[in-house]
């Protein structure tokens, strides 16, 4: 069967596709909030007029004829979307993009190889310079669409939606049944050769660093400096950053590995509901998105899931 599979790399661009990366993600985000406006206006009036359109926006900000178009018809479509999921009832109504918010992002097409790798380096649309690229893993499918995204404007990443032929795994007529366990992700009814997930030695260098940053920032305020502008604060918040970072990291790599094996090992999964608890490696949202992988990992290999009633949140 043919599956859409997302492939998240980190990017290093130069200053100059930086600065690209930036200009779009401002005509994306221009795009989407005078489309926005426009609509919420259109729905006041009693008689309507013709729909705006990216196209009709480039007529009168001519600025937007320098960015990708797809990138700009994307918005369009996302902001389609995310009206039906609002008449729907599956999500508020949907809001203006802001400049300030952690992440910005835009998502192109590829069209005839318009979106490739070559020697481990990205091509995209509208950029004639290959973007380097740390490629830590293989794809096999056809690129249909990259998602470039920034966190903080400073680090960048790109998502490749590929499409891929997949085969069920062999049958193993073995069955399972797991429940949530905060320590070490979940518990079954038979016994695992699992590798142990332990990250205390990494929450207690996060502890140290946490208590460093605070004793700086102590130190900025005695000085009267603003945060913001105290070198060694901010020097200290990156770094500290970085290890929670680094932290999901491990978990997201974990419960990938952990999903994959157990598909892998077993024909059919019992999950049985259990209350959230909140203390451990893993929170009970941790469990919800790892059954979130687990589930298309069994349809993509043929395996099949049995769930109990969701347990009540309290």
């Amino acid at each position: 069967m043919n599956v859409l599979k997302a492939y998240k790399f980190r990017i290093y661009p130069t200053l100059e596709q930086q600065q690209f990366f930036i200009e779009t993600f401002g005509c994306v985000r221009f795009t989407y909030n005078v489309l926005l406006k426009n609509r919420e206006h259109q729905e006041l009036r009693e008689y309507p007029e013709e729909a705006l359109t990216p196209a009709k926006l480039k007529q009168d900000y001519p600025f937007l004829k320098k960015t990708d178009s797809l990138a700009l018809a994307n918005a369009q479509r996302n902001l389609e979307r995310a009206f039906r999921n609002y008449y729907a009832g599956r999500c508020s109504h949907p809001k203006l993009k802001t400049k300030k918010a952690m992440w910005q992002s835009y998502t192109t097409n590829n069209q005839q190889g318009t979106i490739r790798i070559e020697n481990s380096q990205l091509k995209l649309p509208k950029i004639k310079s290959l973007v380097p690229l740390h490629q830590h893993r293989e794809i096999k499918g056809t690129i249909k669409s990259a998602t470039i995204s920034a966190k903080n404007l400073e680090e960048f990443y790109v998502s490749l939606l590929c499409e891929e032929q997949v085969r069920h795994l062999p049958k193993t007529k073995q069955k399972l049944t797991i429940h949530y366990s905060p320590g070490q992700l979940l518990t079954t009814d038979q016994q695992l050769d699992l590798t142990a997930f332990d990250q205390e030695q990494l929450k207690q260098k996060i502890a140290k660093e946490e208590r460093r940053l605070e004793v700086r920032g102590i130190s900025a305020r005695r000085r009267l400096v603003k945060l913001k502008d105290a070198k060694n604060y901010q020097k200290q918040k990156k770094r500290v950053l970085a290890l929670h970072r680094h932290k999901r990291a491990r978990q997201e790599a974990y419960m990938d590995e952990l999903s994959l094996l157990l598909v892998k090992e077993f024909d059919t999964i019992h999950i049985l509901a259990t209350p959230p608890q909140s203390t451990g490696n893993f929170s009970y949202s941790d469990w919800q998105k790892f059954l979130q992988k687990l589930t298309y990992k069994a349809h993509w290999y043929g395996k099949t899931l049995h769930h109990e009633a969701t347990a009540k949140q309290g």
